[in-house]
C-alpha cells in the first residue's frame, strides 16, 4: 500500500487552531479601528490609517524572521537534527529582538520626521496629534510584537499549535477588552488604542512562555552563541514572503498622500476601514497557509513529495471555502461594515460600500497567491515565492496605484481587483512558460510504502527494501541493517502500540542519500510510543533481554543516528544507516 492516511488528519489538527488564531488575530488587528472609529469617527480612523506604513516596517522584519526561522526549524526537526533546530531558534529570536529595539529607538528619536513621511504634516491639529501619540507608542512596543509573532510561528512548527492559538486568543481578548475600557469608557483616543494593542501582545507572550520553559519540550528558551549568519539566512528565506510588506509600505505611503490630498479625512478613513475589513477575509487564507507551512516543510525534509502536494491541495480547499464565504457576507452587507467602523455619514457610507465590494472581488485571487507563497517557501523554492510577492506587492500594485492616483484619485479602490487578478494571472503564465521540477531530489531515490497493523505485510516489504537498496549500491551490510531496522521497529510498534487497534498504519519512507547512506522515516497512528525506549524500559527489568528489546538495541547501536518525536498526534522516527 502507498496511499496517504496521515496528511489530511495532520492538516485538520493544524488548521482548526490556526483558524481560531486567525479569527483572534483579525479581531485584534481590527480592534483599534473599530473602537476608535466608533468613538472618534473619521478622524480616529484616519489617524490609525496613517500608521499603516509603520506596521508594514514591523511586519517586514518580524514575519521575515518568524516564517524563515520556523521553516528552518521544521526542516531540521524533520531530518532529526534537534540540537541544530534549537540553536537556530534561539539565534533567530535574539536577532529579531535586537532589530525591534533599533526600530523603536529610531521612531521615538525622530517622530516629527516620521509623521512627515506618513503624510500627516499638513493635517489638522487634532489628526496630527492623535497620529503622533499612536505612532510613538506602537513603535515603543516593537519588541513585544516581535516576540508575539516569532514565537507563534515556532510554536506551530514545534507541534504546540494549541498553545499558539490560545496565546493569540488571550491577546485578542486583552486587546479588545482594554480598547473598550480605555477608548470608549475612559476616552483616551488613539493613546488608549495603542496601549491596548501592546497589552494584547504581552498577554499572548505570557501564554506562550510555559511551553518554552519546560525541559520536556523540543522548543525551549535559553542562551545561545550569537550567529547573525544563521539568523539572517533564515530571514532571507522568510524575506521572499515578507517582502510583500515592504511593497505595501510604499503603496500605503502613496495611498496616504493621494487620499489626503483628494478626499481628506474621509478618504483616509475609508481606506483604513477597507484594510481592516480585509483582515477578516485574508486571515482565513492565512490560517490555511499557517497549517500548510509546517506540514509541507516537514514532508519536504522527509522527501515525501506526494504528501507535500496533498498538503497544498488541502490548504487551497479549506482556504477558499472559508475565504469565499466571508467575502460574500461582506459584499452583501457593506453598509453594516461601514457602520461598525463608525462611518455613519452618507458620503462615507457610499464611498465605503463601493470600496468594500471591489476588495471582495479581489480576495479569492489574493488568497490563492498567499497559499502558493506559503507552499513554495516551505519547499525551499524561494524564487517562486518571491515572484508572487513581487508581482502582487510591487510590479503590478505600484504601477496600478500610481496610474490611478495620477489619472483619477477617487478611483484608487480599483487597485485591489486589478492587482490581484493580474498578478496571479501573470504568475501562472510565468510558471507555464518556465516549468520547474517539484523538487531537486530525484524521486526514484525514494521508496514509499504504507503497511497495516499486522506482521503479514512485512514479508513483501522486505523483498522490496532489498531490491531498492541493491539498486542504489548498498553494501550487503547496509541491506541487512536497513531490512533489520524496518522489521524490528515495525514489529515493536505492531506488538506494543497496535495491540488494541484494528486500524493501525505505519508509513515508511526510505531514501537513498547521495552520500551513500540510507535514511529511514517512519510514521504511525498509534498512541505515544517510542520503540527505542524498549532498550531501557524492558531490557533491564530482570537483568535479561527479551527479543524485542535486543533487536531495538542492535538497531540503535548500528545506526548512524536516530530520532523520535510525536508530531501532530502521530509517532515519527528518523533512522540514518
Amino acid at each position: 500500500m502507498s496511499r496517504d492516511i496521515f496528511t489530511a488528519k495532520m492538516f485538520r489538527r493544524l488548521f482548526l487552531p490556526s483558524l481560531c488564531a486567525s479569527f483572534g488575530l483579525a479581531l485584534s488587528d481590527m480592534a483599534d479601528a473599530l473602537v476608535v472609529g466608533r468613538s472618534m469617527g473619521a478622524t480616529g480612523l484616519a489617524a490609525i490609517g496613517m500608521t499603516l506604513p509603520l506596521f508594514m516596517v514591523l511586519n517586514l522584519f518580524m514575519h521575515g524572521f518568524g516564517i524563515g526561522g520556523s521553516v528552518r526549524y521544521a526542516q531540521l526537526m524533520g531530518a532529526g537534527k534537534e540540537a541544530e533546530a534549537l540553536q537556530s531558534f534561539r539565534q533567530v529570536l535574539a536577532a529579531g529582538i535586537l532589530t525591534a529595539l533599533l526600530l523603536a529607538a529610531a521612531v521615538n528619536l525622530f517622530p516629527a520626521a516620521v509623521l512627515r513621511l506618513l503624510g500627516a504634516a499638513g493635517a489638522e491639529a487634532e489628526l496630527y496629534g492623535q497620529t503622533m501619540a499612536y505612532v510613538r507608542l506602537i513603535a515603543a512596543g516593537a519588541p513585544l510584537f516581535f516576540l508575539n509573532y516569532i514565537l507563534n510561528y515556532y510554536l506551530r512548527s514545534a507541534g504546540q499549535e494549541r498553545r499558539a492559538g490560545a496565546g493569540f486568543l488571550a491577546g485578542t481578548f486583552t486587546d479588545v477588552g482594554l480598547n473598550l475600557l480605555l477608548v470608549l469608557v475612559l476616552d483616551m483616543g488613539t493613546t488608549g488604542a495603542a496601549l491596548a494593542t501592546l497589552a494584547g501582545s504581552a498577554a499572548a507572550v505570557l501564554v506562550y512562555l510555559p511551553g518554552l520553559l519546560s525541559k520536556k519540550e523540543a522548543l525551549r528558551l535559553g542562551l545561545c552563541r550569537p550567529s547573525f549568519r544563521e539568523a539572517f539566512s533564515c530571514f532571507g528565506t522568510g524575506f521572499s514572503s515578507s517582502v510583500q510588506y515592504g511593497y505595501q509600505l510604499i503603496f500605503f505611503l502613496l495611498a496616504s498622500h493621494t487620499l489626503m490630498a483628494a478626499a481628506g479625512e474621509v478618504g483616509m478613513a475609508v481606506f483604513d476601514m477597507v484594510q481592516n475589513a480585509s483582515y477578516l477575509i485574508l486571515y482565513l487564507y492565512d490560517a490555511a497557509a499557517k497549517a500548510l507551512q509546517p506540514l509541507a516543510s516537514t514532508f519536504h525534509g522527509e522527501k515525501n513529495q506526494p504528501a507535500v502536494r496533498q498538503s497544498l491541495r488541502l490548504a487551497l480547499l479549506w482556504g477558499l471555502g472559508w475565504g469565499l464565504a466571508a467575502a460574500l457576507l461582506v459584499s452583501l452587507f457593506p453598509q453594516m461594515v461601514c457602520a461598525a467602523f463608525g462611518l455613519g455619514t452618507a458620503e462615507a457610507a457610499q464611498v465605503g460600500a463601493g470600496a468594500l465590494r471591489l476588495y471582495c472581488l479581489s480576495s479569492a485571487f489574493a488568497g490563492v497567491s498567499v497559499l502558493l507563497e506559503a507552499y513554495y517557501q516551505s519547499v525551499e523554492r524561494e524564487r517562486e515565492a518571491f515572484v508572487i510577492a513581487t508581482l502582487r506587492g510591487c510590479a503590478v500594485l505600484l504601477p496600478a496605484a500610481a496610474l490611478l492616483a495620477l489619472l483619477r484619485p477617487a478611483a484608487l479602490w480599483w487597485v485591489f481587483p486589478v492587482t490581484e487578478i493580474l498578478s496571479l494571472g501573470l504568475f501562472l503564465l510565468w510558471r507555464f512558460l518556465r516549468p520547474a521540477a517539484e523538487g531537486t531530489f530525484p524521486q526514484e531515490r525514494i521508496l514509499h510504502r504504507l503497511i497495516r497493523s499486522r506482521t503479514e505485510d512485512l514479508g513483501a516489504l522486505a523483498a522490496q527494501l532489498e531490491e531498492f537498496c541493491e539498486s542504489w549500491g548498498a553494501s550487503p551490510r547496509q541491506q541487512y541493517l536497513v531490512c533489520m531496522a524496518v522489521e524490528e521497529i515495525t514489529v515493536a510498534i505492531i506488538q506494543n502500540a497496535f495491540d488494541r487497534m484494528t486500524d493501525g498504519y505505519i508509513q515508511i519512507t526510505l531514501i537513498a542519500c547521495p552520500d551513500g547512506a540510507f535514511e529511514l522515516h517512519l510514521r504511525d497512528n498509534a498512541s505515544f510510543f517510542n520503540p527505542f525506549s524498549l532498550e531501557t524500559e524492558r531490557a533491564k527489568e530482570d537483568g535479561s533481554f527479551d527479543m524485542d528489546a535486543m533487536g531495538m538495541l542492535v538497531v540503535k547501536k548500528q545506526a548512524k543516528s536516530f530520532f523520535y518525536r510525536q508530531y501532530q498526534g502521530f509517532n515519527t522516527l528518523v533512522v540514518r544507516i
